[in-house]
């Protein structure tokens, strides 16, 4: 019998531990990101691209579709 631990009783650095050794476990990732979303001190990025990015992104396409 495989014993699941608790994750809401677990502290949220326990839980990223257990979601990293454990990648198949959906329910604790869902558990993590959960917390991820909603607990205070948690830092969120939000990543725009420059215009110079999409440029280099659209050369490299192009050049993928040439070939």
């Amino acid at each position: 019998m495989n014993h699941q631990p608790d994750f809401y009783q677990m502290s949220r650095p326990e839980l990223r531990k257990y979601v990293l050794s454990h990648r198949e476990d959906d329910e604790a990732l869902r558990i993590y990101m959960d917390r991820m979303r909603t607990e205070s001190g948690v830092t969120r990025f939000t990543l725009t691209p420059s215009q110079e990015d999409m440029n280099k992104l659209e050369e490299f396409l192009k050049a993928k579709m040439d070939k």
